[in-house]
């Protein structure tokens, strides 16, 4: 059985886009898989220490997988595309998070889905909102668009892309 799963993309690393369109690449090769839509790109000042402004993006996922099993691959793609953890919230080449995975919670040491800070990130709900506004967040009982309504300003805006898809092409126009 598929279900949707919105993931969230960003590198603040060498070309970020580049980084983002190789892990899109990546995420349309997973057997049992399919990228449905993407969101809009955009640039964001980082969170924890001093670093490179990121780039960031949501993708929306057909997934016939666990979460436990999908997010053992976003793992993998993350260091086949360099990414190293030698710092917490410290710069990344990509960064690869499940947000929500349609109609679950999944509460483990190792994944906790909703995405625990999603609801304080407008880096990531702007780009979420983009593809599911309406879509209710299981354990606050609001939509995407309502907790963005209730975020404070945040250092986010939409960035121009060279090679990532635009929000409203189907990822397979790609």
């Amino acid at each position: 059985m598929s279900t949707i799963v919105y993931v969230g993309l960003g590198s603040n690393e060498g070309d970020r886009e580049s980084h983002l369109v190789a892990a899109l690449t990546a995420l349309s090769r997973i057997d049992a898989v399919a990228v449905l839509r993407c969101s809009s790109l955009f640039d964001s000042a980082p969170v924890g220490p001093p670093q490179p402004r990121y780039l960031n993006a949501v993708v929306a996922l057909d997934c016939g997988l666990s979460p436990q099993r999908l997010l053992v691959i976003l793992q993998q793609i993350e260091k086949d595309l360099g990414r190293r953890r030698e710092q917490h919230w410290g710069p990344r080449t990509i960064d690869l998070d499940i947000l929500f995975w349609e109609g679950q919670v999944v509460a483990d040491p190792h994944l906790q889905v909703p995405h625990l800070e999603l609801h304080k990130r407008r880096f990531a709900l702007e780009p979420l909102a983009e593809l599911a506004p309406d879509l209710l967040h299981p354990v606050l009982g609001t939509t995407v668009k309502e907790l963005l309504g209730k975020l404070a300003p945040q250092d986010v805006r939409r960035s121009e892309a060279t090679w990532w898809p635009e929000a409203s092409l189907p990822s397979n126009e790609t």
